[in-house]
């Protein structure tokens, strides 16, 4: 029925739509006609009205004519010059309107022929001259007139008549049209009429229907909205009571549970906050065990009756207060604070046991329903608070009878040891009465037998000595045993903690987190055995004599605020007072090995705060004595037993040697400490008084004599030359290797390594950088490698099976097909002072992870910091890529080029890259190239670069002087010009560079010129080497932008783009040197941006690491400024 009516009611009104626009179109076109007809009748009109008018302007013509002749005075011709201008117009205007008319149009021609005429006649007449007039013949010209006006007056009537005749049947057809119209609209409005009150009853009869239906709906709809709202209100409950019960389940302590539950009530009730009181039975107070939304003031404790809390709690109903004060209780956020309006106690009563009481607060009043769930769950709440509380009581009653049992069977233990101690003393003493009978016996004896045992003691006591001998002969075997064996304990502890370290990162995320643990462990424990292992090997080096002494002058000050610096941190996390002293009369500088001398300092002082406790002091003092120079070392620490003050500089001894002793240590550092300064010609003292702390006294000489009576170093031997008979290598692999997967373009390293796993390690770090490896197990197949795959760096192990490593190190300097390569040493031992300065790193076993970041990323930067950098600017045609770099590699020069055509191109360049020369074709208009070379010399980075100009073609001697006023050198084009630029190159881009190098003084002036206008970052934590190095450098017309650590120095670099140089102290807070410069070398902005390092520490191996960190060179402290300059100079040019 449904679809029916809307079937009938869509055709209806359909029907009614259509009638409406047939209703209107043929209004439309009705009144369409009849604007048609109007038109057309208006235009009869307008032609009847414009002939009439022609018509009367003939009239009055003819009658000014007539009248002028019958009097003869001029003024009647007046209208005659008035009207003649305005005929032919309205006649144009008259055929115009009758266009649509044939026989209209046929008319007018005749007409406007008729007027022509007569117009011509009146002119003919002379009628402007009265002279030419001639009165006799008036009646003849009256009589030829009025013939002529007669036939156009009739033309016009008959114009007229017909124009008269359309007139009144296009009337006709209009009313006959409009009554047409006005019967259709009738119709139309009676059908439409007809059609809405059809579709108007249709409508009202089944909107009666359906109304009665939506009021039958209504009243179910409001039956099932009541039962959903009943529903939905008993699950809320439901819901809440279940949340709430969840939180009571599984903890057994009362604080966990109850913030849990705090936590389920003010999250489901919507509520900002709330508090959660536990009753303590024996003190009688309600006790704050977890909160929600607390003020920073909140009260902590509450007795029953105090506030509306402790009133609350004496009730066993839930209590509402509202309107409380603004001082109660405010809730306090990040963006502002309120005072709630309500606050909701809900105390927690177990039978009748109070346990607790849970305060709630809100701003707007809580539904009954909440107020259900809160009632609803108070016993719940209530019974879990009792049971955990019963749980604790019965832990604690646990706890006090296991402790009480344990008491007991210590007591039955302690008596039953007394009991046996006792037999045991009673048994001692029966068999010291049977002693004393048989001693009595004996002591005759005794007597007889001590001549013989006289003879005996002697042979024994030679005996002693030859085995006191031949134990002193094997310590010094044990000891060179010791010092030898440093390669073979430290490269398989080397591949130990490598791995370790990398399955504890877990790159590959294939491990589970209990076996990145294990890894953890791993590490740790086999660096902890690395410790041992170093001391041990130190102290095994010293005693052997294997240890080289660098005698030579050491700055004092230097010394002590390396100490201030390293020891300061370490200082203030203890709460202790660091004090350093150094008397007047001490000398600046001292002769001896300032390392070994700042090594035992360090080792005494990390001593004294190891056994200084908290609020105490620790001194180093320097003064002069006249049995020499001593340096004293004092704390208020735990002092040392007098009975033990020797044993401590014993190897492996402590003062407290007890496994239960409170302070770790190998024992082994004073030792250590003991032996440097013998052979420093020194000793250490001890002054201690146990609980009082100790002195410990370096006595040494600070002039020639401390050279004297150190220990010599060993001589230095000059090398022989090494015969190796070169052997091919295996076929077979142990190691894979790249040796069959090498592209010209390949970055190669050699590592030559006895150690496979450490060797492999090694290739799967350099593959990460970006390096194709070889791996050579023994030192004859590094060598061959070396000869035929030349890389560009070379990885060597010192201790190698064949050929050692300073042997192979020997044969590539001596070499000049391999003098080039550059080598990093990566070995166990240490190496002599004459292999470092022949290696360009060095870094001992065991390595760490980040040890081989900074050994791979040293190797990187030295490699890159070796390529020169050639920009050519050049069409192409002479001077190409290819052509350039074949040359270079033939001559195995490592060059890059760069190659752009035009000077702003080259501009560009210079401004956005660092060159180290440039090559100009001159091309054939060389008065241009003149141009172009001094615009070329006016690009400040352009400057100092030395420019060699290219020549195609002979030129004047003129033109080569402009030439050579700005170009290096000129090559001209021949069949050996390739090698003669190569020539050039060659000399500008390393042998002046290494000439240069070598004369400092001879560079002065030019250091002057470069520095002047640099800006340059100096990082330094020490405000008088700050004062110093900006005075100095602002001296010479830099700007100096100064950080106090490294963290500020990457904020002052990253403020400061334009700096071009950073001078970087080592050993600062926050974060060191060697960090800041890894920060540094992370941007890829600053990889090519100078880096000097600065540091009081000139140890072995501290170029390497700054190198390795990302430092461009180093410089040790004191800083000569000449030399700083100078080293400044060869990086900025």
């Amino acid at each position: 029925m449904k679809n029916s009516l809307r079937t009938r009611l869509y055709l209806g009104f359909s029907f009614a739509i259509l009638l409406v626009i047939g209703g209107g179109v043929f209004t439309y076109i009705t009144f369409k006609k009849q604007r048609s007809q109007a038109e057309w009748v208006e235009q009869s009109y307008e032609v009847i009205t414009t002939a009439q008018r022609i018509n009367k302007y003939i009239y009055e013509i003819e009658s000014a004519g007539t009248a002028y002749r019958n009097t003869h005075e001029f003024k009647y011709l007046d209208p005659y010059f008035d009207i003649r201008p305005k005929i032919l117009p309205a006649f144009y205007d008259l055929r115009k309107r009758v266009m649509d008319n044939a026989s209209q149009l046929k008319r007018t021609i005749a007409i406007e022929k008729e007027l022509i005429g007569i117009l011509n006649y009146w002119e003919g007449l002379g009628v402007r001259h009265d002279t030419s007039f001639v009165f006799s013949h008036a009646m003849e010209i009256t009589k030829e007139e009025r013939a002529m006006l007669e036939k156009i007056h009739n033309d016009f009537q008959d114009m007229i008549v017909e124009e008269r005749l359309l007139l009144a049947n296009r009337n006709g057809a209009n009313i006959e049209n409009v009554e047409v119209a006005f019967t259709a609209l009738i119709l139309n409005t009676a059908f439409i009429l007809l059609v809405a009150i059809i579709l108007m009853t249709i409508s009202f009869r089944e909107f009666n229907i359906r109304f009665k239906a939506q009021k039958e709906l209504q009243v179910k709809l409001e039956e099932t909205e009541t039962l959903n709202q009943n529903a939905n209100a008993n699950n809320w409950l439901l819901t809440g009571m279940s949340l709430i019960n969840e939180s009571l389940q599984g903890d057994a302590v009362i604080d966990t549970l109850a913030y849990k539950n705090l936590q389920a009530l003010v999250n489901y009730l919507d509520l900002p906050g709330g508090a959660f009181y536990c009753y303590d039975v024996d003190n009688k107070l309600l006790k704050l065990c977890a909160g929600k939304g607390l003020p920073a003031t909140v009260k902590k404790f509450y007795a029953l009756n105090e506030g509306i809390t402790g009133e609350a709690a004496t009730h066993k109903e839930l209590t509402v207060v509202k309107d409380i004060p603004a001082s109660y209780w405010r809730l306090e956020s990040a963006t502002g604070n309120n005072t709630p309006g309500i606050v909701i106690c809900l105390p927690l009563w177990h039978d009748n046991d109070l346990v607790g009481l849970i305060e709630l607060v809100s701003f707007t009043p809580l539904s009954e329903r909440a107020m259900e769930l809160l009632r609803n769950t108070a016993h719940a709440t209530a019974v879990a608070v009792n049971a955990a509380a019963s749980r604790k009581k019965v832990l604690e009653l646990l706890t006090r009878v296991q402790d009480q049992k344990e008491i007991l069977e210590t007591q039955q233990e302690e008596l039953r040891q007394s009991n046996e101690e006792l037999t045991r003393q009673s048994e001692i003493l029966q068999a010291s009465e049977e002693e004393l009978r048989v001693q009595e016996e004996e002591l005759r004896q005794v007597n007889d037998e001590i001549s013989v045992q006289n003879k005996a003691l002697e042979m024994a006591r030679q005996e002693l000595s030859k085995k006191a001998e031949e134990l002193e002969q094997s310590s010094t075997y044990k000891s060179e045993f010791l010092a030898n064996m440093s390669h073979e304990l430290r490269t398989p502890l080397n591949s130990v903690l490598i791995l370790a370290r990398l399955l504890e990162e877990n790159k590959e995320q294939n491990l589970s987190p209990k076996q990145m643990e294990y890894a953890s462990i791993i590490h740790k424990s086999g660096s902890d055995l690395l410790k041992l292992i170093n001391d041990i090997l130190d102290l095994s080096k010293i005693e052997a004599g294997k240890v080289e002494m660098n005698i030579e002058p050491v700055a004092v000050r230097s010394i002590t605020s390396d100490l201030e610096q390293l020891f300061h941190v370490v200082a203030d996390e203890k709460h202790i007072n660091f004090i350093t002293n150094i008397d007047p009369a001490v000398p600046a500088m001292i002769q001896t090995d300032g390392q070994r001398l700042e090594q035992v300092i360090k080792n005494l002082l990390s001593n004294a705060f190891k056994f200084t406790p908290k609020d105490g002091t620790i001194e180093l003092a320097w003064t002069l004595h006249p049995d020499g120079l001593h340096i004293a070392v004092s704390d208020t620490g735990t002092g040392i037993p007098a009975d033990k003050q020797q044993l401590i500089f014993e190897a492996f001894r402590q003062a407290d040697g007890s496994t239960s002793r409170k302070y770790g240590g190998t024992g082994l550092g004073l030792s250590i400490s003991k032996e440097l300064m013998k052979r420093l010609g020194g000793e250490i003292r001890l002054f201690s008084t146990e609980g009082h702390g100790s002195t410990f006294t370096i006595v040494m000489q600070t002039g020639t004599n401390a050279v004297s009576n150190a220990s010599p170093a060993p001589a230095i031997v000059k090398e022989a030359p090494v015969m190796v008979r070169e052997i091919a290598p295996p076929e077979e692999q142990l190691v894979d290797d790249d040796r069959n997967a090498l592209g010209k373009q390949d970055k190669l390293i050699l590592i030559v390594e006895d150690d496979a796993n450490f060797a492999s390690i090694l290739r799967d770090f350099a593959r990460q950088k970006g390096f194709k490896t070889i791996v050579a197990l023994n030192g004859n197949d590094g060598l061959f490698f070396a000869r035929k795959f030349l890389p560009a760096a070379i990885i060597l192990d010192m201790n190698l099976p064949l050929i050692d490593g300073s042997s192979i190190l020997k044969i590539l300097k001596n070499n000049e097909e391999l003098k080039h390569i550059l080598v990093h040493v990566v070995s166990a031992g240490e190496i002599s002072l004459q292999v470092r300065d022949k290696v360009e790193g060095y870094t001992q076993k065991p390595l760490q992870v980040t040890d081989l970041e900074s050994v791979f990323n040293g190797i990187s930067s030295q490699l890159e910091a070796r390529l020169k950098k050639v920009l050519v600017i050049s069409d192409g045609v002479l001077l190409h890529h290819p052509f350039l770099q074949s040359l270079s590699d033939e001559r195995q020069l490592q060059t890059q080029y760069h190659l752009v055509k035009t000077l702003g191109e080259a501009a560009l360049e210079l401004q956005s890259h660092q060159y180290d020369g440039i090559v100009l074709d001159a091309g054939t208009d060389i008065s241009e190239s003149i141009a172009r070379l001094n615009q070329l010399k006016q690009i400040s980075t352009a400057r100092d670069v030395p420019v060699i100009v290219y020549l195609d073609h002979d030129i004047s001697e003129a033109d080569e002087l402009a030439l050579k006023k700005n170009a290096a050198a000129i090559v001209r084009n021949s069949t050996f010009s390739g090698d003669r630029l190569m020539d050039e190159l060659e000399l500008f881009l390393y042998k002046l560079t290494a000439s240069d190098s070598q004369k400092p003084s001879d560079r002065a002036p030019k250091t002057e010129r470069n520095l002047d206008g640099l800006k340059v970052l100096l990082a330094d934590d020490d405000m008088r080497n700050v004062f110093s190095l900006s005075a100095l450098l602002a001296g010479h017309g830099m700007d100096v932008v100064t950080a106090a650590d490294g963290k500020e120095a990457l904020e002052r670099l990253e403020e400061n783009p334009d700096i071009r140089l950073v001078l970087m102290d080592i050993m600062m807070p926050e974060m060191d040197g060697y960090e800041a410069m890894r920060h540094i070398r992370a941007n890829p902005r600053y990889q090519n941006l100078p880096v000097i390092a600065l540091t009081a520490k000139a140890m072995a191996g501290d170029r390497e690491k700054c190198i390795a960190a990302g430092a461009s060179d180093y410089i040790a402290k004191p800083i000569d400024s000449s030399k700083l300059l100078s080293l400044m100079h060869v990086w900025m040019v």
